[in-house]
């Protein structure tokens, strides 16, 4: 099982908020609660004398780690937006191409192309649960044979034959390059990194001030939206070709005229 639980993407954003909001707040009032404790007051008052300085190590490097992490995770969206557009444009370039073709070739190919189309469809599914569809391997590969084989007589066709070829690589790489993006969430020791990272400074926080009920309730309340927020915009990135905005087949299908 990965973490977060794929359930949890397919949340509408404000709900996957709430979540998150209620597990860290919990988390929050654990460590309240503790440090209300007589026990815990003394342990915070004995720590409070070389607090200060732990705080501010720790908060900061909390926030290098989520700002790095937030980095990572909106170039992979940004990749994965690209990856679709460049697929579905070499799709459009082959389609021009093939309008130079006599009309039974053409009207082949474009069959070929939309079962390419509805493939990728399938093949979506399968990225979000890290399976496998070899359905648009297949017709990929049915759409090199159709070029390689049908168009080898005559100029014309050897020179529309090397286009078509061309833009059937392009398909191939912007493919693959989607599958691989698919893969590259954020992965269950960064998920460790960031959460302990927070737990580590929700404790220092409530532990500088043990001996001040009304201050270490506002500071942990406070710090407890600033980290579900942080996790939130995360969570929302990390995955995607799932979830409530994850990106759709939508414009490959329609390049390749494979309906909706």
């Amino acid at each position: 099982m990965r973490v977060p639980p794929d359930f949890l993407y397919a949340l509408p954003a404000p709900l996957i908020l709430a979540v998150i909001l209620g597990v860290v707040g919990a988390v929050a009032l654990f460590i309240n609660a503790v440090f209300g404790r007589k026990a815990g007051q003394h342990a915070g008052a004995e720590f409070s004398k070389i607090n200060t300085g732990v705080v501010s190590v720790s908060g900061a490097v909390f926030g290098l780690s989520m700002t790095f992490l937030a980095n990572a995770v909106w170039n992979t969206q940004d990749q994965a937006n690209d990856t679709v557009n460049a697929e579905a444009r070499a799709i459009r370039v082959m389609d021009v191409y093939m309008d130079s073709l006599t009309a039974p070739a053409r009207d082949g190919l474009s069959a070929l192309l939309a079962d390419y189309g509805h493939a990728v469809a399938r093949e979506w599914e399968a990225m979000g649960t890290d399976g496998e569809d070899m359905a648009a391997e297949h017709a990929l590969r049915n759409l090199y044979a159709a070029v390689i084989k049908g168009l080898a007589e005559g100029d014309q066709n050897r020179t529309l034959q090397q286009r078509l070829l061309t833009a059937l690589d392009a398909i191939s790489t912007a493919r693959q390059q989607r599958l691989s993006i698919a893969q590259n969430y954020v992965s269950g020791s960064q998920w460790l990194l960031v959460t302990g990272l927070g737990l580590v400074l929700l404790c220092m926080v409530a532990a500088s001030h043990a001996d001040f009920p009304l201050a270490r309730h506002a500071s942990l309340a406070g710090l407890t939206f600033a980290i579900s927020i942080l996790l939130f915009v995360i969570v929302l990135h990390d995955r995607p070709f799932i979830g409530y905005d994850a990106l759709t087949p939508q414009p490959i299908l329609a390049a390749a005229g494979a309906g909706s």
